[in-house]
């Protein structure tokens, strides 16, 4: 029987999972197949390219010269045929089949109900992911998310399409027993207490460390945490001071009696929370989704905000791209 020379849709997809994984075990296991059958994909790629395309002594497995041009291909034509699929779903119905979604935690705790509840109605299957910024930027890598809130900066995933969403400045919030007048500075905050710190495992946890370097302050970390209720908890216990975004008290005014929140720099520290997704795919949902999470906060949030601290309305609100700077 004579040989196919024609590279399948499902071998593609087999070989995009060894590309990014260490083992074919692996590889295996992401895609729910046995290791046989992934063994068996690839051999059939390799017949009918007839070149070696996993240097398979290496461990972790690497690919050949020619492994990383199919690796490219194969990258470019799952995600042509997803999105040739999804623009004839959406054509017909107006909607998709399903919709992953990932979320930082302070977005989700913020605005992640109300977001999930408005894009619904457009997707019959809803799926959504919260947690470590790493996982879930692997997440939408392996495509297992097709959409992603994160605080990163654009420059760490420049092949996708990015929307900027809102404008987040950091501020102070310390107990209120502990401060000696209303006007204490920053600089005498740090100097008499205890820093509570954003787990370094977290990128808000980075950003804070930048802050501190720019305004000259010297943290004296006691505790880290990877919970906002947890660090608010510590805080309104007398345990120290911390710096958080606007974003991640905005769910939690019930947490800040006793509390003193703080201007820091006149919200010139910010963070801008973004929505990343693959470029080509979904239609307009994404611009869809984008305009929905703006209004969600300018409804939902920007009151919060306001009663927690007056001057938070001028410095935290929706935008539609980063600064240039």
């Amino acid at each position: 029987m004579k040989k196919s020379k024609t590279l399948e849709l499902g071998a593609l997809r087999v070989f995009s999972a060894i590309a990014s994984a260490s083992t074919l075990t692996e590889a295996a296991h992401r895609l729910g197949i046995t290791q046989s059958a992934v063994s068996q994909a690839l051999k059939q790629l390799e017949d009918i390219t007839e070149v070696e395309l996993v240097i398979r002594r290496s461990n972790p497995l690497k690919l050949t010269r020619a492994g990383s041009i199919l690796q490219d291909y194969a990258a470019k034509v799952l995600s042509d045929n997803s999105r040739v699929l999804n623009e004839i779903k959406l054509a017909d119905s107006g909607g998709l089949s399903s919709l992953n979604v990932g979320m930082i935690d302070s977005f989700a705790e913020a605005l992640g109900l109300q977001f999930i509840s408005e894009i619904t109605p457009l997707s019959s299957k809803v799926g959504l992911s919260t947690g470590y910024q790493v996982s879930l930027t692997e997440s939408l890598a392996n495509r297992d998310i097709d959409v992603l809130i994160t605080s990163d900066p654009e420059s760490s995933l420049p092949e996708y399409s990015w929307r900027t969403l809102l404008r987040d400045p950091f501020l102070v919030i310390a107990p209120e027993a502990s401060l000696s007048s209303k006007n204490v500075s920053v600089m005498e905050i740090a100097r008499d207490l205890p820093f509570i710190h954003y787990d370094q495992n977290l990128v808000i946890g980075s950003q804070v460390d930048l802050i501190a370097r720019r305004i000259g302050v010297h943290l004296n970390t006691r505790f880290e945490l990877d919970s906002t209720q947890t660090l608010l908890r510590f805080v309104r216990a007398n345990y120290g001071w911390a710096i958080v975004s606007a974003l991640c008290i905005a769910r939690y005014n019930w947490l800040l009696e006793g509390v003193r929140i703080i201007n820091l720099d006149d919200g010139a520290n910010a963070r801008y929370i973004s929505q990343v997704s693959r470029k080509n795919e979904l239609g307009e949902l994404p611009e869809r989704f984008a305009n929905i999470a703006r209004s969600i906060f300018t409804k939902e949030i920007t009151p919060r905000l306001t009663e927690i601290a007056p001057w938070l309305a001028e410095q935290a609100y929706p935008v539609n791209q980063r600064p240039l700077i």
